[in-house]
């Protein structure tokens, strides 16, 4: 699944991506070796993130990701980007997943992890050079984001909350032909094709990763048979899973209030 949401307020934003209690960290057994890794990183060209002042692979801290959702460079706070807004594109991972994860030792958690993260990055990245993010009439070629890997959603009532991997891809940034930092088009984001595509592209690629890990995969499920699943999981922990919300709504409000309007970059 993938899901477009316009970024607001960046000090609740960021609340939001690095909230504690809903990372991958947060769950961690006693017999667990201690997690340091970052789960929030930045993606993207070399040159977008560059003009941030950030770098591919680093950790999106509070500060720098507050600045980048405004626009603006991660050191002083000058406005770099050049016009629109910065989006959350959410990838969700099959429910199976979730509960192969939940299930897992330390080891698989790392691979079924990376393996949702780089699905989430391929995704916008294939968005970014094949959609029309520039002014609705030409794809970019680049782009600047920060990945937020979250391990929980939003449970619908007071049920117990099932473990639900999705990447939060925080785009900042999209670059145009003269190597402009742009916001992307927003009626381009939101074509429903663009969802499914980009859906597709994340699920095709996570799918192929999950067989390099040895698992099955069960094709034509979910809405529309578009999704898929690990083959082996029970049914009953896949309804579980379905009825927790991608959002992590409970994190943070929207608001029309302007993004650079907080300190909380400084």
């Amino acid at each position: 699944m993938l899901t477009v949401r316009m970024l607001r307020m960046a000090d609740v934003e960021v609340r939001r991506a690095v909230e504690p209690s809903v990372a991958p960290a947060a769950f961690a057994r006693p017999q667990d070796p201690p997690d340091r890794r970052a789960h929030t990183v930045w993606t993207g060209s070399a040159e977008a993130l560059r003009a941030l002042g950030l770098r591919r692979g680093d950790e999106a801290k509070s500060g720098h990701l507050a600045a980048a959702i405004a626009g603006r460079h991660a050191d002083g706070g000058a406005l770099v980007r050049a016009d629109g807004a910065a989006y959350d594109l959410t990838f969700v991972a099959p429910t199976s997943l979730s509960w192969l994860w939940a299930q897992g030792d330390p080891a698989l958690r790392v691979d079924l992890e990376q393996a949702v993260l780089a699905a989430a990055d391929h995704c916008v990245n294939y968005l970014v050079h094949n959609r029309p993010l520039i002014d609705g009439a030409e794809p970019g070629r680049g782009c600047a984001a920060a990945l937020a890997l979250h391990a929980v959603g939003t449970p619908p009532s007071t049920l117990p909350t099932p473990p639900l991997l999705h990447v939060h891809v925080y785009l900042v940034g999209v670059l145009d032909d003269s190597g402009a930092l742009r916001g992307p088009h927003d009626r381009a984001l939101y074509e429903r094709s663009l969802t499914r595509e980009g859906g597709a592209v994340g699920r095709a690629a996570l799918a192929e990763d999950l067989r390099g890990l040895g698992f099955g995969i069960t094709p034509h499920t979910g809405r529309g048979g578009r999704g898929f699943e690990i083959t082996g999981v029970p049914e009953g922990l896949l309804r579980m899973g379905q009825s927790a919300d991608k959002g992590c709504a409970d994190l943070g409000e929207e608001t029309d209030r302007d993004p650079w309007n907080d300190d909380s970059w400084q």
